[in-house]
């Protein structure tokens, strides 16, 4: 959907006039300028014109060359110049190792050609929305404390399926996992506070994530969405990813970090008792383990059936945790 009232502007760079139109054409719905050019050359007169939230900058321009050395250049001079530009870099040659360096020396994020258009879209709106130069005059309070639900959600066995596929092939299955849950997260209202190698963290302010069970009902969507796409994923991939959740609540510090990048983060003892849930999941041969306190406060819908499993002392923690699962009712042959 096009944003309301098009705002922000995006600077794309790349020596193929093709995909300049096409990104032009793509991305003008959206934003309300776009900039094209076809050599880097230009960068630097088009920054001193003008400051753009987003750079989308190809990592080769010379005839041959396929080692993105070019584009961390560029990139390193972008960042010294406008350091709130959130720069993508795009590549026909990226690999999980090109993508890891990218974000380390600075970039936003990282496309590899020929891409989906929901999912550049998806990369160059996220981009947008971490502009420091959207924030207001306005400084945000240093820390607050509030209440929320949290969600680790880790692909299981991510090791093995790494060396079987490959890096490209596994960085391009994690894309297509993260981008095919993202529709039953938004539905039931989580909000991604994460990506942390294969694993997704998932937050809900506490009353949002309670009502109508939304946390714990939006694991099962997404246990649904995944097994709806299993075909596709086995016939892309020789495989269907399966994966493992913890889900806890409680009080967490929350702030804004970060100057020429401003991120907000969470802190607190909740985050490592959810992230120590998630784990124990292969221990107690389940796919989903949470909290008794959590789940004492779920309106758990007929024919769910919920099922305390042990007391577990945690470490950093000094009272033990009752941890549970539960599992959806069994579906009725069609």
């Amino acid at each position: 959907m096009p944003m309301p009232g098009k705002t922000g502007n995006v600077l794309i760079i790349d020596d193929d006039e093709g995909i300049l139109t096409t990104l032009k054409i793509l991305l003008r719905r959206h934003f309300a300028e776009v900039v094209v050019a076809h050599t880097p050359h230009k960068i630097t007169a088009l920054l001193a014109q003008q400051c753009f939230q987003v750079v989308l900058l190809d990592m080769n321009f010379s005839t041959g060359a396929t080692n993105g050395k070019e584009g961390f250049q560029w990139l390193a001079h972008i960042k010294a110049q406008s350091p709130e530009a959130q720069v993508i870099l795009m590549t026909a040659y990226g690999d999980i190792d090109l993508a890891i360096r990218a974000m380390k020396e600075g970039a936003t994020d990282f496309i590899i050609k020929p891409w989906d258009n929901d999912k550049l879209l998806d990369t160059v709106l996220n981009a947008f929305k971490q502009s420091p130069l959207l924030a207001t005059d306005v400084e945000a309070p240093a820390s607050e404390t509030v209440n929320r639900i949290f969600m680790f959600l880790d692909i299981r066995s991510s090791t093995a399926i790494a060396e079987e596929l490959g890096h490209m092939r596994y960085f391009s299955l994690l894309n297509d996992f993260f981008s095919d849950i993202s529709a039953p997260i938004s539905e039931y209202e989580g909000e991604i506070y994460q990506y942390v190698g294969d694993q997704v963290v998932i937050n809900w302010p506490l009353e949002k994530g309670l009502a109508e069970c939304r946390c714990l009902y939006c694991f099962f969507a997404i246990k649904e969405r995944i097994q709806e796409l299993s075909r596709g994923y086995l016939d892309k991939y020789g495989l269907s990813p399966t994966f493992k959740a913890g889900l806890h609540f409680g009080e967490v510090s929350t702030g804004t970090v970060g100057t020429i990048k401003k991120e907000t983060v969470y802190s607190g003892d909740v985050l490592n008792t959810t992230a120590r849930l998630e784990s124990l999941c292969n221990r107690y041969r389940v796919d989903l383990l949470l909290s008794k306190a959590l789940l004492d406060r779920l309106p758990l819908a007929p024919g769910f059936i919920a099922q305390e499993l042990d007391m577990i002392h945690l470490r950093g923690r000094h009272a033990p945790i009752t941890i549970c699962s539960v599992s959806e009712p069994a579906r009725q042959p069609a």
